[in-house]
């Protein structure tokens, strides 16, 4: 018996586009961020997008399974990504936004957007360029819904907040949930793109500044706090609630910590109420986020007695020039302390292009007179000077092993190994910070051989580095991501803790969510 026409209608399945501008803004650096830096780590068009973290524990990574999970058919337009540094330039940041709208209104018809961002970027004139940009995605897509994944250090505003439908943030500082992250912001997608889900976004900050070593969030004062997020999201079945530690070194009048509240659209007084939980449980409890750490040669005894007791590696965090926070990853002062334990064995990173070239041109085994380090700005401490001898050079990539962004291809550049003294030192053309111990490896590094680990960075860092440790000594380092805001300079932060011991009492959570 035949079939008769085929009348079944396939569905069309929404249409979302998948797109990023990522930039962590350290303002007290002397550099600034052009679209060299980010064509450096990612200046990626269309099919590049998905191809950079497609089966990665990355932002995006949880975009696109979400997305498949959930049936909805991912567009990749455009991403910018950058180490983080100083400002970035206008011009850059002018064709960011003009590469980003330009291919979202070509390609048209998008029936959602799901967006990385940093949440801390900051452009030459402008503090809070992230909402212009915003402004500008809003405007292209006109009253699609827009889902944002924010980093844990991001400084945001209400302006900001406004814009978008979903705002998502990571939870965890290692940040080991990037992948997560993603994955629920496509899933909140999907609830109103076809599921009709109608959301509000509602947003309250706190005149409160902390370094990111006291924002681990396995520690008080923020697991207390990411507790209390997750009660209140539960009990009022409130869509998605986002603390924000904030990002201490972009002196901006918006940096610091801020709570975003998704909610559907019938339930603003519960969005308010948690709003207002949220804020007084952080404001009461401030002053933990104040953390006294040993300098460095303190924390360098500490860390010999550990690895003399127990063996190595001992890890040591330079908090001071934690490259991740926008340092240029060439400060000294922990080297400086590792050459009076003459007897133990250290290796660390240093940020230093013209000694790269210098090993280079003599090869490996080959020796050179070096000046290593010391040279970005004032508080860099003096180079460290004698020969040295080349144990490795050449263009370097290695795949990071996680936890943190599990499968992500990392591009260090033009890279030499060098031995000086006790010190076994992996240059670095350009700063990539060491969270994951493959970076060593990739070099012939064996972490495991050394005594002492010398690494730029902060709270990232035990991510990957607790299991291969005997013990983890923060060393509170000058530089310009100093883990004691109290010694950096601001000029348009004041009224804020720590930087005054009576900050302005904050306001209770406006309607609109206003600072």
């Amino acid at each position: 018996m035949g079939h008769g026409p085929d009348v079944t209608t396939t569905r069309r399945r929404p249409r979302i586009a998948v797109a990023a501008c990522f930039h962590e803004t350290n303002t007290f650096a002397r550099s600034t961020t052009d679209v060299a830096a980010f064509g450096r780590r990612g200046w990626l068009h269309g099919a590049a997008l998905l191809d950079a973290y497609g089966a990665t524990q990355t932002v995006v990574g949880g975009m696109i399974d979400g997305a498949t999970e959930h049936d909805l058919d991912l567009v990749p337009t455009f991403g910018a990504y950058a180490t983080p540094a100083g400002l970035v330039t206008a011009d850059t940041f002018e064709r960011i936004v003009a590469e980003l709208c330009s291919t979202l209104h070509a390609q048209g018809g998008f029936d959602g957007v799901l967006l990385e961002l940093h949440g801390a970027m900051v452009v030459e004139g402008d503090a809070d360029p992230e909402t212009r940009l915003l402004r500008s995605v809003r405007e292209a897509v006109g009253d699609r819904p827009i889902a944002v994944v924010t980093d844990l250090h991001a400084n945001l505003t209400a302006r900001s907040t406004d814009l978008v439908d979903v705002l998502v943030g990571y939870r965890t500082n290692p940040h080991v949930d990037t992948y997560e992250s993603g994955y629920r912001a496509a899933a909140h997608l999907a609830r109103i793109v076809t599921g009709g889900l109608s959301t509000i976004v509602r947003h309250h900050a706190l005149p409160v500044l902390a370094a990111p070593i006291a924002q681990r969030t396995a520690e008080l004062p923020l697991l207390r706090l990411l507790a209390t997020a997750r009660a209140l999201e539960r009990r009022h079945r409130l869509v998605e609630v986002t603390v924000s530690a904030g990002y201490a070194y972009a002196d901006v009048p918006n940096a610091g910590m801020s709570f975003t509240v998704t909610a559907a659209a019938t339930a603003e007084r519960s969005a308010e109420q948690a709003l207002a939980v949220l804020a007084e449980q952080a404001w009461h409890h401030r002053g933990e986020f104040t953390v006294e750490l040993p300098g460095a040669a303190e924390a360098l005894r500490r860390a010999a007695v550990v690895a003399e007791q127990d063996g190595g590696p001992v890890a040591v965090a330079d908090t001071g020039d934690n490259i991740n926070g926008g340092s240029p990853g060439d400060t000294t002062w922990l080297l400086h302390e590792a050459l009076t334990q003459p007897s133990m064995r250290v290796a660390a990173t240093l940020t230093d292009p013209t000694a790269v070239t210098a090993a280079g041109t003599v090869g490996i085994g080959g020796r050179f007179e070096a000046e290593l380090g010391g040279k970005a700005d004032g508080l860099s401490g003096p180079p460290i000077t004698g020969e040295a001898t080349v144990r490795w050079v050449g263009e370097c990539t290695f795949v990071n092993t996680g936890p943190m962004a599990r499968g992500a291809r990392v591009d260090m550049g033009r890279t030499a190994v060098v031995s000086l003294h006790n010190l076994d030192l992996l240059l670095q053309t350009q700063p990539v910070q060491p969270n994951d111990p493959e970076m060593f490896r990739s070099v012939g590094m064996e972490p495991a051989s050394y005594a002492l680990v010398l690494l730029k960075g902060a709270a990232a860092l035990r991510a990957g580095w607790a299991p291969h440790t005997t013990g983890f000594v923060d060393a509170g380092t000058r530089g310009i991501t100093d883990a004691d805001l109290r010694r950096l300079p601001y000029r348009h932060l004041a009224d804020v803790w720590p930087l005054t011991d009576r900050p302005a009492s904050p306001t209770a959570p406006s309607v609109e969510g206003s600072r």
